[in-house]
């Protein structure tokens, strides 16, 4: 599921949007009604996408997304929202998504967050190699030689069938949202290549089903990966796909 921020003056507006964005399955991680409080969250937070009012008081919704273009931690995607047409080329010129015009309708809406992941999409298509550093020089591995991915101690561990692993730069979060349908996040902590996922493995002997604990077993990993209970459908589900 995808995260978002909206920086709205208008507190119906912006309550009108967090109840569509909850309805359509996005993570909403915070509500601003001024430009200056979003570019400073967003200097150390992340988050996919940016609903940004055109009309703000003192800093416009235009002027806050070139200055985020300048001082995000990691560019997110934009859609602006107004009440008024005329700025929608200006919009466009600064990458935006889309251009939702108030009051948003809930089809709208999903147009413009499946434009989104089609943007994701089209990121994890273009992606061929890791780049890792070994002994002091650059590498590149195909990313058909990992297995998993995983984040202990701010670090993200990349993994290969040999075994080996790479430390790799940014957070987990990013590489889950530049592989896209490449990964399955199997618990917070760590993502597996779907081509690499064999099979779900039972860790206890407890009777009960509902209060099991998983594993995911990983092609040339001997060891199961962790499974945390709210993926396991998922998980289920790439499988089923795959038989």
């Amino acid at each position: 599921m995808p995260s978002a921020i909206i920086v709205e003056d208008e507190v119906l507006a912006a309550e009108r949007l967090r109840v569509l964005l909850e309805e359509s399955g996005v993570v909403l991680l915070k509500v601003f009604h001024h430009a200056q409080p979003a570019l400073d969250w967003l200097a150390v937070h992340e988050a996919d996408i940016v609903f940004a009012d055109i009309g703000l008081p003192e800093i416009t919704g235009l002027e806050l997304v070139e200055r985020i273009k300048r001082v995000a931690k990691r560019q997110p995607e934009i859609i602006f929202t107004t009440a008024y047409e005329e700025h929608a080329l200006r919009a466009f010129e600064l990458a935006a998504v889309d251009y939702l015009l108030k009051p948003i309708k809930l089809t709208r809406l999903q147009t413009a967050l499946e434009r989104v992941s089609k943007k994701y999409q089209e990121k994890a298509d273009d992606f061929t190699h890791f780049k890792v550093f070994s002994r002091d020089r650059m590498m590149e591995i195909p990313w058909q030689q990992a297995r998993y991915l995983l984040a202990e101690n701010k670090t993200v561990y990349l993994y290969t069938g040999d075994g080996i692993s790479y430390d790799l730069p940014k957070t987990l979060l990013y590489w889950e949202e530049l592989l896209g349908d490449k990964v399955i996040r199997v618990h917070r902590n760590a993502l597996v290549f779907r081509h690499t996922l064999d099979c779900l493995i039972r860790m206890d002997d407890e009777e009960d089903e509902s209060n099991a604990t998983w594993g995911a077993k990983v092609l040339d990993v001997e060891k199961p990966l962790a499974v945390s209970r709210r993926q396991l459908a998922a998980i289920r589900r790439v499988l089923k796909d795959k038989t």
